[in-house]
């Protein structure tokens, strides 16, 4: 966008004021666009779509995430129809991608972030698009094999039964059943602790299997 060689610089006034806030000034870029939202309506199609591009990120910065997804909706389709590659020097599209997903996963739409994660790293293989759908991934998963969890928390609470009765019981009147009671309490502590490893191994070949066929889709 060559700003120097548009002659109605006055119609299009709020676009420099707004280029006058910090870069890193999110609320008061998303203060400033809510309270000229008539002028800013009424600029250049240029001028408006770098406004908005550049609020929508600031949305997303101060954390409203759901209102960011409303306007990744809108916006992600027009950059692509206009073919807008850059705003200051951000690639926009991508940026709008991630942080969708990004909102998603913030407000615990696991499924849908893990999709729009895996839509970008089809896109661009990048470290960051990468750990973003492993994190995505790891939720869903790791909410598909809750029994397990529930598993190792029996398998505890057992533990701390026994500890109990070993405590309060066998160490008082049965001395000389100590021995087994702490071999059986650490045979529970055990499997709940295999429960709990074997878990996060599944889920991490999972995901590892996961992204090997989604990166031979791309």
């Amino acid at each position: 966008m060559n700003y120097n060689s548009l002659e109605n610089i006055k119609e299009n006034s709020t676009f420099y004021q707004f280029l006058e806030i910090e870069q890193d000034s999110h609320h008061e870029k998303v203060r400033f666009f809510e309270n000229n939202k008539n002028s800013i309506k009424s600029m250049d199609f240029d001028f408006r779509i770098f406004v908005w591009c550049d609020y929508a990120l600031s949305v997303f910065e101060i954390g409203r995430y759901q209102e960011f997804i409303k306007l990744s909706d809108e916006l992600i389709p027009l950059v692509v129809e206009e073919n807008i590659y850059e705003i200051r020097g951000i690639s926009i599209y991508e940026a709008l991608l991630f942080r969708k997903a990004a909102s998603l996963f913030n407000i615990h739409q696991y499924e849908e972030a893990e999709y729009v994660f895996s839509e970008l790293c089809k896109i661009e293989k990048e470290p960051v698009n990468k750990k973003a759908w492993k994190k995505a991934k790891y939720r869903i998963l790791k909410s598909s094999v809750r029994f397990m969890e529930a598993i190792s928390v029996l398998f505890f609470i057992a533990t701390a039964v026994i500890i109990a009765v070993e405590l309060l019981i066998v160490v008082t009147l049965y001395p000389d059943y100590s021995a087994m009671m702490e071999k059986i309490r650490i045979v529970t502590f055990g499997f709940g602790m295999l429960s709990i490893l074997m878990t996060e191994l599944y889920i991490k070949l999972k995901t590892h299997k996961d992204y090997k066929e989604l990166m031979n889709k791309k």
